[in-house]
């Protein structure tokens, strides 16, 4: 019983592949929701670029918009955790990592293609998320009579920047660091 709970506790830490795999599936979700409602709810000409002021300074159209967000989409969400794997893989050469060389030594390999993996989903997952709350703020500027940007968009911006910085220290300081023996 102690075993099974152990494996639980295991399976559910940060890190996990498991909830690593979970949330992201549950981003992709929400991504392709917030896409499809934002297809639906943008007018056909729409403000796409917004001054500090938060004033409308550049339009499009919405079928541009999607394109653009689709593509985003499918590069930063999906291509990261891709491409990953695909390094994981290769030779290593294309992987800047502290402590390169012990994290391919054959025998630390798959450690390592599983952690780059669910760093990855944690990237691509986050990206997501911005990318999702960006298309809800772009609906409610271009929803108000004279299309503007609020501040709403500044915290999750800033969340966004400090979780990745936050996440790549802690990569490169704890999580690739060689483990004591």
């Amino acid at each position: 019983m102690v075993t099974v709970e152990r494996s639980v506790v295991r399976m559910l830490r940060f890190g996990s592949p498991i909830v690593a795999r979970t949330l992201y599936g549950l981003v992709v979700i929400v991504r392709i929701v917030t896409l499809a409602w934002a297809a639906t709810q943008l007018p056909d000409r729409i403000a796409t670029h917004f001054g500090a002021s938060g004033a409308a300074d550049g339009w499009g159209t919405r079928e541009g918009y999607l394109a653009l967000d689709i593509a985003l989409s499918a590069a930063l969400v999906l291509g990261l955790p891709m491409l990953a794997g695909l390094l994981a893989r290769g030779s290593g050469a294309g992987i800047n990592i502290p402590h390169k060389d012990y994290w391919l030594r054959p025998e630390n390999r798959e450690r390592f293609r599983a952690r780059l993996s669910v760093d990855m989903l944690f990237f691509g997952g986050a990206t997501g998320l911005l990318l999702s709350w960006v298309d809800v703020e772009l609906v409610r500027a271009n929803a108000l009579a004279v299309p503007a940007l609020g501040n709403s968009i500044v915290i999750p911006t800033v969340i966004f920047v400090v979780a990745m910085l936050a996440y790549s220290v802690w990569m490169v300081t704890v999580r690739y660091a060689v483990p004591a023996r």
